[in-house]
């Protein structure tokens, strides 16, 4: 009993304490999986499903869930491990090593929960579901340090020039109406419709420091914004999915979503994002700018997903799910290419009943950058490693947890050049330095490690 009521406790205090990419603070961290049984699983769950959230997956998931009534809560904790060094040359320009300058650990909060209800008639099984969840998250937290190179040969610390800071808030949540109707256990139809609305605000700024302020006459005021960025996002979804089993050990699922137009109003800069331009992606033979990315469009690509459940003639209980993702990332800009995404999970379940969960998946994403006047897209490739485990108690109460971590590397300018602190008052000593901005020929490496714990609670009736 205990155990039991600090199960509960825990998940109910964790929440949802997420750390987001700065990479992806403008565009959205997507929430993919809110199922702590199939994230263990490299939430590889398009077929074998049988938890509710498995649902928002591939709906038909929830025609096969056997329990007339159930609820369901999950807490998720993602540290996002953010590291940016430049390299770094021996007087022979032969490359060394990277050397960190800015690492960037944070904590953000957010919750999910569901209910749902089926009722047979005859052969017909017929299930809805009511779900509020996250759908995007643009939560993420950058902070750097900028120092003098004063009495850094006198053993003591360089005096801080400014704190630069980047807090990026808001979310997308998703009021989520689902239904299913399975024929005889053996076939599945499913849709869902999703209401979804958020906000974000993000905010780029340098704070200077005492000793700054001292130095420069100019400098009069401590805050100095640099951007700002504020937008309302609403927007319907529509998904559908369908699942077969096609015979007692394999089964086939497979859910189709199309991309979801976003209507966005806000304002960058104090300008309205209608007439706020993020970046050119076109160019004529001339050069010359043909098409531009506005703040006002938002927009999430098509997904077809489809994936197999097996069960081998084991005599301890093994599943293994296997899924295959494509995303039209085209959708969203002009540069990007369409990309295919993997998920393989298994689970083998000991004498004690307690199973043994592991799972990988392969996802991409992609940011944009300017270079010598043109608009390139790099595409950023994350793999990720998932383990987990679970149990019943109470009865009628399932715990489920996962880990998952993953890790990706790619390449970015400063956040904040350094011509923001181009006083010559600052850099007098030991000696005038003549600041100018790096550009590509010598970026960053950007090294992000994820390692996410989630937990569920499942009550099935």
């Amino acid at each position: 009993m205990k155990r039991s009521l600090l199960l509960i406790l825990l998940s109910l205090t964790m929440y949802n304490l997420y750390s987001y990419s700065i990479l992806e603070s403008e565009t959205g961290n997507y929430v993919t999986n809110l199922d702590a049984r199939s994230a263990a699983m490299g939430s590889a769950i398009a077929s074998g499903g049988n938890n509710l959230f498995d649902a928002l997956t591939n709906p038909a998931n929830l025609g096969f869930v056997q329990n007339k009534l159930g609820c369901q809560f999950t807490a998720l904790v993602l540290k996002d491990a953010d590291n940016r060094s430049l390299p770094m040359y021996n007087s022979f320009d032969a490359y060394c090593d990277d050397a960190t300058y800015a690492s960037n650990i944070n904590y953000f909060s957010d919750y999910a929960f569901g209910a749902h209800y089926s009722m047979k008639f005859s052969d017909i099984n017929s299930a809805v579901s009511v779900i509020y969840r996250p759908f995007m998250s643009f939560d993420s937290h950058y902070l750097e340090e900028v120092r003098n190179d004063k009495n850094s040969d006198e053993n003591s610390y360089p005096p801080i020039i400014a704190k630069n800071y980047i807090d990026s808030e808001g979310a997308i949540n998703a009021l989520s109406f689902l239904t299913a109707f399975t024929y005889k256990d053996f076939v599945s139809c499913g849709i869902e419709v999703s209401r979804l609305t958020g906000d974000s605000d993000k905010e780029r700024s340098i704070i200077w420091s005492d000793y700054s302020i001292e130095m420069v006459d100019e400098i009069t005021d401590s805050s100095h914004i640099i951007n700002t960025l504020t937008r309302e996002f609403e927007a319907f979804q529509v998904k559908v999915g369908g699942r077969v089993k096609i015979n007692r050990r394999l089964g086939f699922g497979i859910a189709f979503s199309p991309k979801i137009e976003f209507d966005v109003t806000g304002n960058k800069d104090g300008v309205s994002v209608e007439n706020a331009v993020y970046t050119y992606t076109g160019f004529d033979s001339l050069d010359i700018p043909t098409d531009s990315l506005m703040y006002s469009e938002f927009i999430t690509p098509t997904k077809l997903r489809a994936g197999i459940s097996y069960e081998p003639r084991n005599i301890m209980r093994t599943y293994f799910n296997c899924d295959i993702e494509y995303t039209k990332w085209s959708d969203v800009n002009s540069l990007y290419d369409d990309e295919l995404s993997y998920y393989i999970g298994i689970e083998h379940c000991l004498k004690n009943k307690m199973p043994i969960r592991l799972g990988f998946n392969y996802q991409t994403c992609y940011s944009l950058h300017q270079h010598s006047g043109k608009v390139f897209a790099d595409k950023v490739t994350i793999p990720a490693f998932t383990a987990g485990t679970g149990f019943t108690f109470l009865e009628n109460f399932n715990f489920d947890i996962s880990f998952e971590f993953s890790t990706r590397k790619y390449e970015a300018l400063d956040l904040f050049m350094d011509t923001f602190y181009n006083y010559d008052e600052l850099w007098e000593y030991p000696q005038h330095v003549d600041l100018q901005d790096r550009g590509w020929e010598n970026p960053d490496t950007v090294k992000e490690t994820f390692f996410g714990l989630q937990t569920s609670i499942s009550f099935k009736w």
